[in-house]
């Protein structure tokens, strides 16, 4: 068939790394200038594949394998998965689950640092249900931010504790999009399919738990605010009364189960609907929302969390359908296997091979700050081509590609989630004066959870821990195999 022919490029198989260039140039740029848009990385891509195509020697054969990357088995398994986290977030929100949690924090008088350790534990908790680190910045900032500069937070240390909240989340959540991406890119050599999300989310949880932990500990001491942050009594008591509701609270039961499902090593195409339906059932039956907040016509349009639950993945699933067809023409060009040779030629060790994965999606993770998903994907294949090299197990290669992607592109000036934050907090600065708009580069010392990951796992890498291989049938053996 002509798919399988290799296709050849005018001035060699290199060349199939334009349409990546063009749209990591264009998407860096969009970044430094803070006009990262999801729409316009989309353009990006399109344009690169016509870059491409330009120096290809056969442009039919090329779109017939841009078309193949299209319809990728691992593209189409995460966006499906995507399509049903937006639907299941977008209920939890309205359930009102973000202000549930507030109401815990005021009734525990949680005030200075430890509100910011609970502004942590909130995000966290937020994020751990929705697995959506850009929803639960844009969710959590408007609420606790504000109710936290009441309370006498550090400014600067209160927004990264709400984005760490929120990386970790995506860090760990068996429905985020990082945890999806980064387990589906990983294949096994020794049975089909790909990472399963239940078993790469409980091997992360030994770095994840200890940099948690310690996370708590450096919001606490440096989360109180060294200035005088106190506001006239009645002002803050009427802040804060009016984002709290108790019963949102009771979001938290669909949350325990699908978490608790995948964990346990079920489908996640069986958690996440047993979680929406679960999330509906206690939602109507506790009065948190009727069913026109699900659905509604009005004015001839569809509205409610159901199509805004769609609405809000689409433009991700776009992106991530053009950057897989990318990576396609680096595998049918032949120069992802040159690539992994070159790479890899002078490793002759599982921490070399190990300690190269780890930095090239560090890289990425650095490069393409916008969105911390998209240099999930656009490293993946390489991860996968290289660990599978190295006999490392999908499990390890998934959670450093998850970790890399997830560390610094949280605090960068440019990066998503602080834009993303700021922009919330400038929005609240324009109708509250008390509010505090911190520096962007602020961030890169206070985002305390992705920072220290970062370290956490790059000490697995040196010292080997927790290092495992793939074994017969793709079980995980701490020995590499022989064969």
């Amino acid at each position: 068939m002509e798919s399988e022919r290799k296709l050849e490029f005018i001035g060699g198989n290199g060349i199939s790394l334009l349409p990546f260039i063009v749209f990591i140039v264009i998407t860096i740029g969009l970044s430094f200038i803070n006009a990262a848009d999801l729409n316009m990385m989309i353009a990006s891509g399109v344009i690169g594949l016509i870059a491409g195509m330009l120096f290809c020697k056969n442009k039919d054969h090329y779109w017939d394998v841009v078309l193949e990357g299209l319809g990728d088995k691992m593209a189409m398994t995460a966006v499906l998965i995507w399509l049903v986290v937006g639907i299941y977030g977008t209920i939890l929100r309205q359930g009102q689950l973000v202000e549930g949690l507030v109401w815990l924090s005021v009734k525990l008088h949680l005030s200075g640092s430890a509100f910011c350790v609970a502004a942590f534990l909130f995000s966290a908790a937020f994020a751990l249900a929705t697995g959506a680190a850009f929803g639960t910045v844009a969710a959590m900032t408007p609420i606790l931010y504000p109710v936290g500069v009441i309370m006498g937070c550090d400014p600067a240390v209160l927004g990264g504790a709400i984005i760490s909240g929120a990386i970790f989340g995506d860090n760990i959540a068996p429905v985020s999009d990082t945890t999806i991406v980064s387990t589906t890119g990983q294949l096994y050599t020794k049975k089909q399919g790909s990472a399963e999300i239940g078993g790469a989310v409980k091997d992360r949880s030994k770095y994840v738990i200890p940099t948690f932990a310690i996370s708590v500990v450096l919001c606490f001491l440096f989360g109180g605010a060294s200035g005088n942050t106190a506001l006239d009594a009645s002002v803050a008591d009427s802040l804060v009364a009016a984002h709290q509701n108790p019963a949102g609270l009771l979001m938290m039961i669909p949350t325990v189960i699908v978490i608790g499902m995948a964990v346990m090593g079920n489908n996640l195409f069986v958690t996440l609907p047993v979680g929406i339906i679960v999330a509906t059932a206690v939602g109507l039956g506790a009065g948190l929302f009727g069913l026109e907040d699900l659905f509604r016509i009005q004015d001839g349009v569809a509205e409610g969390a159901l199509p805004a639950g769609v609405a809000g993945m689409l433009n991700v699933c776009i992106l991530l359908m053009v950057v897989v067809s990318m990576g396609n023409l680096l595998i049918k060009s032949g120069y992802m296997g040159e690539l992994v040779e070159k790479l890899s030629g002078n490793i002759k060790t599982t921490k070399g091979a190990e300690l190269l994965i780890f930095l090239f999606s560090t890289a990425f993770s650095v490069l393409i700050s916008a969105i911390n998903t998209i240099p999930n994907i656009c490293a993946s294949p390489l991860v996968n081509a290289l660990g599978q090299k190295a006999k490392l197990h999908p499990y390890r290669r998934a959670n450093f590609l998850a970790v890399a992607c997830d560390s610094f592109n949280a605090c960068m000036p440019f990066g998503g989630s602080v834009l993303l934050l700021l922009g919330c907090v400038k929005t609240l600065a324009a109708d509250a004066a008390y509010i505090t708009v911190p520096s962007p580069s602020a961030f890169l010392t206070t985002c305390f959870y992705p920072c220290v990951l970062w370290v956490v796992m790059f000490i697995a890498v040196l010292t080997g821990w927790g290092r495992i291989y793939e074994g017969p049938d793709g079980k995980p053996v701490k020995e590499m195999p022989e064969d």
